[in-house]
């Protein structure tokens, strides 16, 4: 070899070496750095007309192991969706309480049965009537705390939604400038192995909202889509879109007060195609889990609320009211499917009927509520109106009492069929504020898969009727189209809502008139479509008269007598027997219809309330114990992964020895060779 060739070689080997400290020194200083990955670069043997001399420095490039990278941003996106749910399920048993806990709605429904049974044995203490009051008054405000706590958890969580997708629509616009610039360096023969740590770290972060799959390109840009395949990154960002609600109630639901995530232009709903990651746990949270968290309790709100009134409605305080006030609000001309015997008798304050009036509801001409109040109020010693909300005001005159016995009286509309003075809210102890003017169903499984009930739905609307009838073939959505094309001249809408992972029918009133549906088929059963929306729970609340003057308190029933006459007792003090029928209701068994996962069933009150407790429990068990194993595999992911791209500390600073020699020996040839050129220079002149 030459001489020159010799030095070429040697200052070949001290770029080298300079390069090599270069990206050493940087491994160095970024061995904290999150994202970074270990940097080398390729040395290879430089030859001229066959014979080497030095080395030639190839790319920098990488330490990554692609495939198991993809595999752990699949996996942060399991676990970003995890975190979300183990966050919200565990603050909402924080509320919910654990079965021993004397803060669980099923202690609070215990405690309102005990105090019933003490007003049983002591109906005339006004300590113990009090003391009733305040536990009904309690068990109303706490289902209203939980409705509340899971409306205010999914208004957060529709929030947050809002804000994933403002993030992942930044993150993709930064990926997209770093696609340019790693393209623009990969064009000119370059690379850029730093600009691709930066790109990493953001869709690592990307991962962790969303679902992805992506590739890259041999220009070095990548490609990014959805996990259902939908691009979200090419040559530009494809934007999404959440527009969070202002306010949420629990009939608030995807597509129906909610909007879901957007793609694109076209502003296209792919809410159902998102599967992991932050953003899909997060539209779980908010339109299922705690969706179905809600109708439980409503459904144990409304049970609650329909055994109480109907049991309270056959009792009469004592002494009996100066007047008993509806809390329905009805029109005159509203005609309910009204039948059998309703008594109104007319008291002194001992209990000893003044006048009685038994009405035959089935012979009431014209059949409808100003009938009813034109009959009552032809008695002599009471009056009888509607008030200026529509409520059923019947009085005394005088110094006068009011008592009622709903006797065999049947009022029927959708699936919900109770006594007369239960439907006009005569006597109700618990009330949720809504009148007939709305009707929902129970959740089913599909909108367009056919039924397989026949019948007709009759619609009465102010003492007309109209009919819509439905076939074996018929899906709920035709169901709903039929409504709207029979009564959308009355301004009554049906819509088939979607809630969790079911649907509902809803059928509205804008007008906020009053309607009553009867059914000569399977539906209104089968559906539960009955009056009300959902978020029962949210709305019940005590009787206001009775919550300010406890004496309201049913406690006896007005005698069922036949011909019960002037003189007689209808009446007497001390009798307890509401207040033991009310007692009883909280250990006897009721039936439940399917709500929120939990089953149809006969149980207690107090046993549902404990099933609500327990289901919320498992739920949040079940989502701690995911995140602590996916926590577990994504440390041994990361390990696997670092041990080859992480900057070995100790690697590096034995890599330096190496190059500090390397160094002293090429400065040493070109020492050499420059000495060695200086003599044969000098011999030459």
């Amino acid at each position: 070899m030459s001489l020159t060739a010799s030095l070429l070689s040697a200052v070949s080997s001290l770029n080298a070496v300079q390069a090599q400290f270069q990206i050493t020194s940087g491994n160095i200083a970024n061995v904290n750095t999150p994202g970074y990955s270990r940097k080398t670069v390729a040395l290879t043997n430089q030859v001229i007309d066959g014979r080497s001399v030095g080395v030639r420095l190839g790319d920098v490039s990488r330490t990554v192991n692609d495939a198991l990278v993809r595999e752990l941003r699949e996996h942060i996106s399991q676990l970003g969706g995890l975190r979300v749910k183990q966050d919200y399920m565990a603050r909402t048993q924080g509320f919910f309480g654990t079965l021993d806990s004397n803060s669980s709605i099923g202690h609070r429904l215990s405690e309102l049965g005990s105090a019933f049974d003490a007003l049983a044995v002591t109906p005339d203490s006004p300590a113990t009537r009090s003391a009733a009051v305040l536990e009904a008054q309690r068990t109303a405000g706490q289902l209203n705390l939980l409705s509340d706590n899971l409306q205010q958890m999914r208004t957060e969580a529709d929030r947050e939604i809002g804000r994933r997708v403002d993030r992942i629509n930044q993150v993709l616009g930064d990926i997209s400038e770093l696609n340019q610039k790693i393209e623009r360096a990969t064009v000119g023969g370059e690379t850029a192995p730093d600009l691709q740590d930066q790109r990493d770290q953001l869709i690592k972060e990307l991962a962790e909202d969303i679902d992805i799959q992506y590739f890259e390109r041999t220009t070095g840009e990548v490609v990014i889509m959805t996990g259902a395949g939908r691009t979200l990154l090419d040559n530009q960002p494809v934007p999404l879109a959440h527009t969070p609600a202002a306010q949420i109630s629990a009939a608030t639901t995807h597509q129906s007060g909610l909007s879901g995530v957007l793609y694109g232009a076209t502003s296209l709903d792919i809410t159902d195609e998102l599967n992991e990651g932050r953003l899909a746990a997060l539209l779980e949270i908010r339109d299922d889990t705690l969706v179905d968290l809600q109708a439980q309790i409503d459904r144990l709100g409304e049970v609650l609320r329909d055994q109480v009134n109907a049991l309270h409605n056959d009792g009469t305080a004592f002494p009996p009211p100066t007047s008993l006030t509806g809390l329905r609000s009805l029109a005159a001309t509203d005609a309910p499917p009204m039948t059998g015997n309703f008594r109104v008798s007319v008291l002194d304050s001992a209990g000893v009927v003044v006048e009685t009036l038994d009405i035959d509801l089935a012979t009431l001409a014209p059949p409808n509520i100003g009938q009813l109040v034109t009959q009552i109020d032809g008695m002599t010693n009471a009056t009888a109106s509607l008030n200026a909300s529509g409520q059923l005001v019947i009085a005394g005159t005088g110094a006068n009492r009011i008592g009622v016995n709903e006797l065999d009286s049947q009022v029927t509309t959708g699936s919900g069929s109770s006594g007369l003075g239960h439907f006009l809210g005569l006597n109700n102890l618990l009330d949720d504020g809504l009148d007939y003017d709305t009707y929902a169903s129970d959740r089913l499984a599909s909108a367009s898969t056919a039924l397989g009930l026949a019948g007709s739905l009759s619609f009465g609307i102010a003492g007309a009727t109209t009919n819509v009838a439905y076939g074996a073939g018929d899906s709920l959505n035709d169901i709903a189209t039929a409504i709207n094309g029979a009564l959308g001249g009355a301004n009554i809408t049906a819509s088939v809502v979607r809630e969790a992972e079911g649907v509902r029918l809803q059928i509205i009133d804008a007008d906020g008139d009053n309607f009553f549906l009867s059914d000569s088929g399977p539906l209104t059963l089968q559906s539960n479509l009955r009056a009300g929306l959902p978020g029962t729970a949210g709305r019940l609340t005590l009787r206001p008269d009775i919550q300010a003057n406890p004496d309201l308190l049913a406690r006896g029933e007005l005698s069922d007598a036949a011909g019960l006459a002037v003189g007689d007792i209808g009446l007497s003090a001390g009798t307890g027997d509401i207040a033991d029928a009310l007692g009883s209701l909280f250990t006897s068994d009721v039936a439940f219809a399917a709500a929120g996962g939990l089953s149809a069933g006969q149980q207690t009150l107090e046993a549902y309330g404990a099933s609500i407790v327990a289901g919320s429990a498992a739920l949040t068990n079940a989502a701690q114990s995911d995140l602590n194993l996916g926590e577990g595999f994504q440390l041994a992911l990361e390990s696997q992964a670092a041990s080859l791209s992480q900057v070995n500390l100790d690697e590096e600073l034995a890599n330096i020895v190496v190059l500090q020699n390397t160094y002293a020996a090429s400065a040493r040839i070109t020492t050499v060779v420059s000495e060695l050129l200086d003599t044969l220079l000098d011999a030459v002149r």
